[in-house]
């Protein structure tokens, strides 16, 4: 009942934000399709590997999510990042134009090179190997996961230049990591992250002009959204089958038991509202020795920048090894449980530092000579609350490093100019 009505509630603000506000990519877009909508789901009970106990900590839990999500909602409800308007064009520097190229091939080569150390071959995707979150290359890691960095750079380099060669190029940077390794997750968030980007550019197309347009091109968007999800899904129950080797599907492995015609959700409901029963069986069940310095949940910055793990013998695999599982199929216990591991009831301490994180880059995507280099660190940061019921994606050990290299290489390789008319 409480999961119910909180979700309920989150819904009405988002509807009253994303349709009444008409700001899409507010934060509670992110939170709601991310956080609640796969908790509703899960309290669906769609699956008979669901633990169905009543869990205090869990319920105080999800109630401060709720009342921090509410607050924050109602306080930047109004506050929007800035939108290219019409008399702004982007102009790409000489810099930009310098390391365009280099910087696609130098993605291809590191990624290859990533794939070749560690599995041995450039393609272990399409051999049989599963390496897509079983290596990272120290370093190279920090270009390789970088995929948003590069979509950015390409969309923003033929926004200034309308030459089609950058497309090809955000083709084959979404292409290299499916191919070759199987790669599903990363490229996804660079995906959402590249449409939250493109949506600051939107109303700029002519086809906005007229509205049946408006409304046509929106129904092409959803349906190749839904075909691209549905194949995600498919691709899904293909690799665990070992490609095609067993007679596996997520539907028997994730004990799915809702609605027949939506049996095809179940690679979905096994890796993002299951987690939640990993979460509830984990606070449940741990027995664990809060350390209060945020050791796990803050890993970009202990084990990313400082190496303390190297240094002090810590184990930065801890959290993971700590974890219990509802199965192999359902492995993760959300965002949340890096956060609760750390700080126990104060849990929400990493999610508040987010949430003022992601308020100085909206501050930030206001006008000035970096506005455009802050709208594109935004759209990067703020997808990562979609996915805060996966893992956590807000704090991963190369946000910092790939954060930084998105700021620079933006603020260096492009300029938005503003035009006065004289009427």
């Amino acid at each position: 009942m409480v999961i119910n009505i909180s979700c309920l509630f989150i819904f009405i603000i988002w509807m009253y934000i994303f349709f009444l506000k008409k700001n899409y990519i507010h934060v509670i877009t992110f939170l709601w399709w991310g956080i609640f909508f796969p908790l509703f789901l899960y309290n669906l009970n769609w699956s008979t590997l669901i633990d169905t106990r009543n869990c205090q900590m869990f319920n105080y839990m999800v109630i401060m999510i709720v009342l921090i999500t509410i607050i924050y909602s109602f306080l930047s409800a109004n506050i929007k990042p800035q939108k290219i308007e019409e008399n702004q064009s982007i102009e790409m520097t000489n810099f930009g134009l310098s390391i365009a190229t280099f910087l696609n091939l130098l993605f291809i080569f590191l990624y290859l090179l990533e794939n070749y150390m560690g599995s041995g071959t450039i393609i272990p995707g399409m051999n049989g190997i599963d390496m897509h979150n079983k290596y990272s290359a120290s370093v190279i890691s920090y270009i390789t996961n970088a995929s948003y960095l590069f979509l950015s750079f390409d969309f923003l380099a033929y926004r200034a230049t309308r030459k089609k060669s950058y497309l090809v190029w955000m083709l084959v940077i979404i292409a290299i990591p499916i191919i070759t390794r199987s790669a599903r997750m990363n490229i996804v968030m660079a995906i959402v992250q590249l449409l939250c980007l493109y949506t600051l550019f939107a109303k700029k197309n002519l086809l906005y002009k007229r509205k049946d347009h408006k409304l046509f091109k929106n129904i092409i968007i959803s349906i190749l959204c839904m075909c691209l999800a549905v194949g995600l899904m498919d691709f899904t129950n293909y690799r665990m089958s070992h490609y095609g080797m067993y007679d596996i599907n997520y539907s028997d492995t994730t004990g799915w038991n809702g609605p027949t015609f939506l049996k095809w959700l179940a690679p979905y409901y096994g890796y993002f509202p299951l987690s939640f029963n990993n979460l509830k069986i984990n606070v449940a069940n741990g027995v664990i020795n809060h350390n209060y310095l945020g050791l796990y949940s803050f890993n970009s910055l202990y084990f990313g920048i400082f190496h303390i793990d190297r240094l002090f013998g810590i184990d930065s695999n801890a959290v993971i090894s700590n974890n219990l599982i509802t199965n192999g199929a359902a492995n993760v216990p959300t965002g949340f449980w890096d956060f609760y591991y750390d700080y126990g009831v104060l849990f929400f301490i990493p999610f508040i530092c987010a949430l003022l994180i992601l308020f100085f880059f909206l501050v930030n995507t206001k006008k000035g000579k970096n506005s455009l280099a802050f709208r594109a660190l935004y759209c990067w940061y703020v997808t990562y609350f979609f996915f805060m019921s996966f893992q956590n994606t807000l704090y991963m050990s190369i946000s910092i490093i790939d954060g930084l290299l998105i700021f620079l290489i933006i603020k260096y390789s492009f300029n938005l100019n503003t035009y006065k008319f004289n009427h």
